[in-house]
């Protein structure tokens, strides 16, 4: 398994695994006297330059008192210090890496005690077993917490003062009605005349290690109050929260001067029941929740699971057995996540769900490259080499991340009608039997699209645009115009081309709060118009019949959004044609010769790639036409029959 005392992510869970002792002399830990007990750390007062001391005391996890845990990041795994332990007449040394001894320094007063819970000190880091146990406590020990700490670490070169001033100035001023409109026209219409320099501070906030390490969410994403300490500097939480949430408007100042507050948003309040009728009821789905922490940062990738098992949507998920998902170090990377795949699939099958959430286990899978011989094949994530021969295709590796998952939870589409999934599992778990509907096979792809590919600049230097090389090279057509019907008889080739590439449209639905519907095509086709005008101008590329549709919609709506749209929904994945000549969104590892399935159960079609009489799953599609039931449609009409895919 390997020293994941190594981490530099800390967490209880960074840490198991590892059967290395921290320290060699003395034994400052008792057994804890239930499974129901955690420790607690007092910290004695002390001048800066004075050795640290302090005491352990057992407490239950739900009475525990007053007290603040800390998050922070572990660093390099080298000991550099140590605090001593009191108990009765005797003191034991427990060694500490450099990040925790620097936070506790600072974080000591200097004349009176400080009850902290610290999983480096609080955990007896030697005991295998007791980390293990205690990774169930985590959620509650934060959940619970009187005040949380977050130590962001040294501040050597002095960047924290500007970037907490800043935070803070920001803060007045979106709360002053006349100064943000002046701060709307400066960073909407003159954003080009706005200096980077000033919002180089935040950057530097957002780079700190902290921000991105996996076991944050958790620890942060409380009710739970917090401060943020760098250095000598401090900031409450909710302060800088709430200027991102302002700065969400400012969608073009932070794509431009590259403002990641996504990132502190991400983690506020995780933990908490959102509201229902938001686009954040996604986050009640389990395999929801990890998907989003894919971009985080864990030593032992088995946590990309454990961190969330406090998480309240394992619960809505999983239902009656979501106490059958515990953490076990004993198992292997694989097993892990083959059993939550499994899992997964299982619960919604046996409750015969046709709300489209049955297969979102599939529509997570997101593979980094794919093909017949990859059993002989490595990939390197994260600096380690990953055999992915250990997962058979059908399960999610949580440790990659290529693009959103199209059919998250409250996505709209209903590819599989109101059809429930028909599964199940042989070959010791590794074969997934799934029963669906072939409807195709890829004719043609594009390259992988990239990020922001919709921006309107050329790619590569190269006089063509990404929608225009699209609509020539796959769509093999010539003027965008309002000409010629698609293969579903109801569409033009124009609108299902542009509504394949932005999942339809659905991600600005979504952030309009409209139900989607109830919106007319019409609305689409305006943004797609927009869009074509503001790419070609007059050129006769773009048909009178756009343009005129395009003219009329700039008095409707305040800006174009369909390159937004299609951005996210477009990075890491590629448009292709099939044979019949539907238009297909898919992974980046699509290749001529896959096939288009409707899944029973899923709410988009999937990829699947034939290998022998069997098949590996590429992952989800959107195929314009096939997105509201037609493919049930067809079944009943029998023109197309129920097939069983082995998936290996």
């Amino acid at each position: 398994m390997g020293d994941l005392a190594l981490s530099p992510e800390s967490s209880i869970g960074g840490l198991v695994g590892s059967d290395k002792p921290i320290r060699a002399k003395g034994e400052p830990y008792a057994a804890l006297p239930d499974d129901q007990s955690i420790r607690m750390l007092i910290l004695e007062p002390g001048e800066p330059t004075d050795p640290l001391k302090g005491r352990l005391e057992f407490v239950n996890i739900d009475s525990a008192g007053s007290y603040e845990p800390l998050s922070y990041v572990w660093g390099t795994s080298k000991r550099v210090d140590e605090i001593s332990i009191r108990h009765g007449g005797d003191e034991w040394p427990i060694e500490l890496t450099a990040s925790l001894k620097g936070a506790l320094v600072r974080l000591r007063f200097l004349d009176k005690e400080r009850r902290l819970w610290v999983d480096q000190v609080c955990i007896n880091q030697s005991d295998v077993a007791e980390r293990s146990q205690q990774v169930q406590f985590m959620n509650r020990i934060y959940d619970h917490a009187s005040h949380v700490v977050v130590w962001l670490g040294p501040d050597d070169t002095g960047l924290a003062k500007p970037a907490f001033e800043l935070v803070h100035s920001l803060d007045q001023l979106f709360q002053n009605e006349i100064e943000r409109g002046e701060f709307s026209i400066a960073h909407t219409k003159d954003l080009e005349e706005q200096s980077r320099d000033r919002w180089k501070a935040l950057d530097h906030l957002t780079d700190r290690p902290w921000f991105t390490r996996g076991w944050i969410v958790q620890e942060i994403g409380t009710k739970a109050p917090a401060t943020l300490i760098w250095g000598d500097e401090e900031i409450d939480w909710m302060v800088l929260h709430r200027v991102c949430e302002s700065l969400t408007d400012y969608h073009h100042l932070r794509s431009q001067l590259n403002i990641r507050t996504s990132e502190i948003k991400y983690v506020f309040r995780r933990f908490v029941h959102p509201d229902m009728s938001s686009h954040h009821a996604n986050r009640v789905n389990f395999l929801y929740e990890l998907h989003r922490a894919r971009g985080l940062k864990f030593m032992d990738h088995r946590d990309r699971v454990y961190a969330w098992l406090g998480h309240f949507s394992k619960h809505c998920t999983f239902k009656g057995l979501a106490e059958t998902l515990k953490a076990d170090y004993k198992k292997t990377l694989a097993e892990v996540y083959i059993d939550l795949a499994k899992l997964a699939l299982q619960v919604e099958a046996d409750e015969r769900s046709n709300d489209g959430s049955a297969l979102i286990a599939l529509a997570a899978v997101q593979h980094m490259n794919l093909s017949p011989s990859e059993a002989t094949e490595q990939t390197h994530v994260e600096g380690q080499v990953i055999d992915r021969n250990l997962l058979p295709s059908w399960v999610p590796d949580w440790r990659t991340y290529q693009s959103f998952v199209l059919s998250e939870p409250v996505n709209p589409h209903r590819a599989h009608g109101t059809s429930s999934a028909k599964l199940a599992f042989d070959e010791n778990d590794r074969l997934l039997r799934i029963n669906g509907l072939q409807i195709d096979e890829i004719k043609i792809c594009s390259r992988p699209l990239e990020t922001k590919e919709f921006h309107l600049k050329k790619p590569f230097g190269d006089n063509e645009l990404t929608i225009e090389y699209i609509w020539r090279d796959i769509c093999k057509r010539d003027q965008f115009n309002l000409s010629g019907q698609y293969l579903n008889g109801e569409d033009c080739h124009v609108f299902a081309c542009m509504q394949t590439l932005s999942n339809g449209c659905v991600q600005i639905a979504s952030r309009e709060k409209m139900p989607y519907h109830e919106i007319p095509k019409s609305r689409w086709l305006e943004q797609e118009a927009m869009y074509l005008v503001k790419a070609f101008g007059k050129s006769d590329i773009v048909a009178l019949d756009l343009s005129q549709i395009a003219e009329e919609a700039e008095n409707k709506h305040k800006e174009e959004q369909w390159s937004r749209s299609a951005n996210g929904a477009s990075k890491n994945r590629i448009f292709a044609k099939t044979n019949k000549g539907y238009y297909v969104l898919g992974p980046k590892v699509t290749q001529p010769g896959d096939i288009v399935c409707v899944l029973f159960g899923g709410k988009l079609p999937f990829c699947l790639r034939p290998l022998g009489d069997r098949y590996l799953l590429v992952g989800e599609c959107y195929v314009h036409g096939l997105m509201n039931g037609e493919a049930m449609e067809m079944m009943s009409r029998h023109e197309l029959v129920e097939e069983t895919f082995d998936i290996v």
